[in-house]
């Protein structure tokens, strides 16, 4: 895989239109000077962000806050969807569904003749390691905590979670969940993995280990997504309901619920300032919320771009980065003054974001 900076002369840009990793001319007489630079990427913060419309990876400096390359995903499947980091920083696994998300979730009942991918990126040199295709589409691809295998769920109404080995892509085994399962995420220890089903009332739990069932968490109905915070609780999205359940993963139960209302996307606490912040889907905003007297209280709403759609917080918890879908933007927030001090643009429909700091 090649990483390339392009850069357009003046005239160029006069007749023709810009889209992220391309230039399309209009005027044949016009030229696009391609200027390669280095595949093997030097050692600085990064985010890596996909870009579900463009087939592209950003790789934004976390320094000067802005892309410095661009890793091309187009012979590897359409609509990129989603992205997660080995815990040894060297792999990128990605989902690579046929299916546009930006679409809506309940297009995707239609779309039964769509399949579903995964692939491993090598975060050094952008290139593609491993290739899994899976039957069905998937929402997100995610590296088990110690690395070795990666687990991905199909969101049909007879879903199943698949586990791959990590090292050479091959199914170690699948397991039946039921209608409609979504993202999949895991408890800070590794131990389980957890999958919202979202035509039902219910989030599963599996063991790691056994990769069995082992319980079935009773939530608020339809859940949409899960999310693993910080504070090492799981966090369930609840569109429909206009809610949030929180799940001990040590007791295997909801210890807390949220009301907002707004649909809830893409959620993350932030430890040092005890808030929980949430996109509110296809919105250009972020809510966040306070813990106090084992209650949850709206603090205030921060400005994003448009659509909010996946939040990350940098390791020392001072800034958050949040990814605008239809905005084309990861905007940088000052977590303590809950203010924007920049948008970065990126690819098209970007849709999640990882941090190597």
């Amino acid at each position: 895989m090649v990483l390339k900076r392009k850069f357009y002369t003046v005239s160029a840009l006069i007749c023709g239109s810009l889209i992220w990793g391309e230039f399309l001319i209009s005027c044949k007489s016009k030229k696009v000077i391609e200027e390669p630079v280095p595949v093997v990427e030097t050692d600085y913060p990064k985010a890596y962000v996909v870009n579900g419309g463009s087939n592209t990876i950003s790789i934004v400096d976390l320094n000067e806050l802005s892309v410095k390359n661009i890793i091309q995903l187009t012979e590897i499947g359409r609509f990129p969807h989603h992205i997660n980091m080995s815990a040894d920083g060297k792999k990128l696994a990605v989902a690579t569904p046929e299916y546009d998300f930006t679409l809506g979730h309940t297009a995707l009942h239609n779309a039964t003749d769509k399949k579903g991918g995964i692939a491993v990126i090598d975060t050094k040199t952008g290139g593609t390691l491993l290739k899994m295709a899976l039957p069905n589409v998937n929402f997100n691809a995610v590296f088990s905590a110690d690395g070795s295998e990666i687990w991905s769920a199909s969101a049909t109404h007879s879903g199943e979670m698949f586990i791959y080995d990590a090292t050479n892509g091959v199914l170690k085994t699948k397991v039946a969940l039921g209608a409609d399962p979504s993202e999949v995420v895991f408890s800070k220890d590794g131990k389980y993995a957890f999958v919202a089903l979202g035509e039902s009332s219910f989030v599963y739990v599996l063991n790691t280990q056994t990769k069995a069932i082992i319980k079935t968490i009773k939530v608020d109905a339809f859940p949409t997504n899960v999310w693993a915070g910080a504070d090492d609780k799981i966090y369930v999205e609840n569109k429909v309901a206009l809610t949030i359940n929180i799940i001990d993963p040590k007791t295997l139960s909801v210890v807390e619920y949220l009301d907002v209302n707004f649909a809830p996307g893409q959620m993350a606490y932030n430890q040092t300032l005890n808030e929980l912040w949430i996109c509110q889907a296809a919105q250009n905003k972020v809510a966040y919320f306070e813990r106090k007297n084992n209650l949850w209280s709206l603090k205030g709403t921060i400005i994003t771009g448009d659509d909010a759609h996946a939040i990350t917080f940098s390791k020392d918890m001072k800034r958050a980065f949040i990814v605008n879908q239809r905005g084309n933007t990861v905007s940088v927030i000052d977590a303590s003054t809950h203010t924007k001090t920049k948008d970065i643009s990126v690819g098209s429909q970007p849709n999640g974001i990882v941090l190597k700091e």
